[in-house]
């Protein structure tokens, strides 16, 4: 079975073609796909049960659909002596185990001769990425079984285990800190560096809802933007801090004064890689501890914690779903901890 030569852009219109299918022409097309451990057709399969049966449906984020795929690959290369379709005893908690360990060689070598995109982490997994492939390992055999092509379901009962290390011990170095801030903000020769730390540190938003920012979305008068289409595929106003608004109203004068239009993304970058690079440029001439793009929206977090102890605040801000997503910054705020044991005698 071969996919059409013209395959449509959008998941909905990917998802019906497929859907259009008999039984037995899509139980045959996941047998090929599994059997020759075709990564494409793999992933169309899950992207489209995914679109048809997963709990968003059409609603399921990019950012969410780009975790999976990811997964996919990684679950495809670490398990090359598994049968996809029979996978042995014990193989799904096998898997999640290595990535606890770091023991992911095969896909760290296939990475390494790739000439564009970010190399794949060396060493344990964070808990929350494990999950995360966890998740997408489940959706895989999701979709094969809802295919027909097998019964099998090795991921059903797999924990992935109690980390041991507490969320605060390590907090700080997910963090930037206000003094790197300054060095960073002051370090920035281009505008538009200033505008990506502050949009992640000021306004807590994403990588990707930074790329996706456009300049119709920002009311720099009522100080503030529009998140469209953010984790969880939803819409939310963010207020902007005095300093963000003037790096903004700045960045377009800029802009509009190199002839691009208002309506254009607010970042020339246009993929989360070129973000990740820019600010680790930016991070090795100030001298400043490279901690991931993401690590500016902890800051947020920590900071707004830290001046208001409100942690409805910092949910309201950072957009969190529930109060419980926000209380990691209460416990990394560990400088209230140090200022009452200096009071002991």
């Amino acid at each position: 079975m071969t996919l059409a030569a013209a395959e449509p852009r959008d998941p909905l219109a990917r998802a019906e073609q497929l859907h259009l299918w008999g039984e037995e022409a899509l139980r045959r097309f996941a047998v090929e796909a599994a059997g020759s451990r075709d990564v494409e057709r793999l992933w169309r399969l899950t992207e489209a049960h995914l679109t048809l049966h997963g709990a968003s449906g059409v609603g399921t984020s990019k950012h969410t659909l780009r975790a999976y795929r990811r997964g996919l690959v990684e679950l495809v290369g670490l398990w090359a002596g598994e049968s996809l379709l029979r996978p042995s005893r014990d193989a799904g908690a096998l898997y999640v185990q290595r990535l606890r360990a770091g023991d992911r060689e095969p896909v760290l070598a296939y990475a390494e001769g790739a000439r564009r995109g970010r190399r794949p982490k060396r060493g344990p997994l964070a808990p929350a990425t494990v999950e995360l492939r966890l998740a997408a390992a489940r959706a895989l055999y999701d979709a094969l079984r809802w295919a027909g092509a097998t019964e099998a379901d090795p991921f059903h009962d797999v924990r992935t285990g109690r980390d041991t290390t507490r969320e605060e011990d390590v907090a700080g170095l997910k963090v930037y800190t206000e003094f790197e801030l300054i060095e960073l903000l002051g370090r920035a020769e281009e505008p538009e560096d200033r505008v990506i730390v502050l949009l992640g540190a000021h306004a807590g938003l994403r990588v990707s809802e930074m790329l996706a920012l456009r300049w119709e979305d920002i009311d720099l008068g009522g100080r503030e933007l529009l998140v469209r289409a953010g984790k969880g595929n939803k819409t939310a106003l963010v207020q902007l801090t005095p300093r963000l608004a003037a790096e903004l109203r700045a960045w377009r004068r800029l802009v509009l004064a190199q002839g691009r239009s208002e309506d254009d993304r607010v970042l020339r970058l246009r993929s989360q890689y070129g973000v990740y690079r820019r600010l680790r440029a930016l991070c090795l001439r100030s001298e400043v501890r490279f901690k991931g793009v993401h690590a500016l929206r902890h800051a947020a977090g920590t900071k707004l914690y830290r001046q208001t102890g409100d942690l409805g605040q910092v949910q309201d801000h950072l957009r969190h779903a529930t109060l419980d997503m926000a209380r990691r910054y209460a416990r990394s705020d560990r400088r209230k901890l140090r200022g009452s044991l200096d009071a002991w005698e």
